[in-house]
């Protein structure tokens, strides 16, 4: 039977071992001479009570009994990971920090006016911003490397909470030459021979519906990535886009003309964060800035 006591001493030089490929490669990694690591190997060994390593030549492997028993030491490291990480995220916080992992259509459109905002609100803490795709705002979460992240989708995770959202009709963009600057609203069936420029992602696989629910064949010539893009490029007069509330304020504020699509096509943001995230003063001042941004695109759009 086995007897004593499994310490963490011991589980982290076995793991060392089975990570680096040896005995010799691990006490190397962990920074501790050979004799000391096969000594604290061999109690271990005496606890569990079968061999982890044989000789084979003149190195040693892991035994079948070593590997499997790795895969419960690695998802106990994973537990020690996360409370780093946790850990790391707290003293961030204590010590005046925000970071913030936005989609394009955000980070693109308002970011910039956010953190203009929060420099003089919060003139002590440092705020950091990574603009990615969606997938990579929730896995940027999840790492404890953003406090909050902003898209466009909602994450079907347990240890994930949505702690904002912000929703409002999708617009189009252009300029006075295809856009007429006294249109309030404007339909499918009106866009219909009008260039547009599209998008690639699923977006436009939404407006692709609503096209084809009207019966209208998209005139699209353009096809761009990026909201920011689309919008830049009916700046210069090269056709519509339809975009997103908060890219569409930024180009009614860039001198572009903005009209309200109908029937609308919804587009809402969350803002997530881990589940037992303490958001502080600057993160509740941000999510309250990015309310209010929405809020005002939806009036500008709403009062022509």
């Amino acid at each position: 039977m086995a007897k004593g006591v499994i310490t963490h001493r011991m589980i982290e030089v076995f793991r060392a071992a089975i990570m680096h490929g040896g005995i010799s490669a691990g006490a190397e990694a962990l920074g501790i001479p050979q004799p000391s690591m096969s000594r604290v190997l061999t109690d271990l060994q005496k606890i569990v009570g079968f061999p982890l390593f044989l000789k084979s030549g003149r190195t040693v492997k892991p035994t079948a009994e070593a590997h499997a028993l790795m895969e419960k030491v690695q998802q106990s490291f994973l537990g020690m990971d996360e409370i780093a990480k946790f850990s790391a995220q707290l003293r961030s916080q204590r010590l005046g920090r925000l970071s913030l992992c936005v989609i394009p259509s955000v980070g693109n459109s308002t970011i910039p006016q956010l953190m203009e905002h929060l420099s003089v609100a919060f003139p002590d803490v440092a705020v950091s911003v990574r603009i990615a795709s969606y997938m990579d705002v929730w896995r940027h979460v999840l790492n404890r490397q953003a406090d909050i992240g902003i898209t466009a989708d909602i994450v079907a995770s347990g240890e994930l909470e949505t702690v904002a959202e912000f929703s409002g009709d999708c617009v189009c963009v252009g300029t006075s030459k295809w856009l007429p600057p006294c249109k309030s609203s404007i339909t499918p069936q009106q866009l219909a021979g009008i260039p547009l420029i599209g998008l690639t992602d699923s977006f436009q696989r939404r407006l692709d519906a609503l096209f084809s629910a009207h019966g209208v064949q998209p005139n699209s010539k353009i096809e761009v990535s990026a909201s920011h893009t689309a919008s830049e490029l009916a700046l210069r007069g090269m056709g519509v886009a339809i975009v997103d509330p908060l890219t569409g304020e930024h180009h009614r504020q860039r001198g572009g003309v903005v009209v309200a699509l109908r029937p609308g096509l919804a587009y809402t943001v969350y803002a997530t964060a881990m589940s037992d995230t303490r958001l502080g003063k600057p993160a509740l001042e941000a999510l309250r800035f990015l309310s209010n941004a929405n809020e005002r695109a939806k009036k500008h759009v709403i009062d022509g």
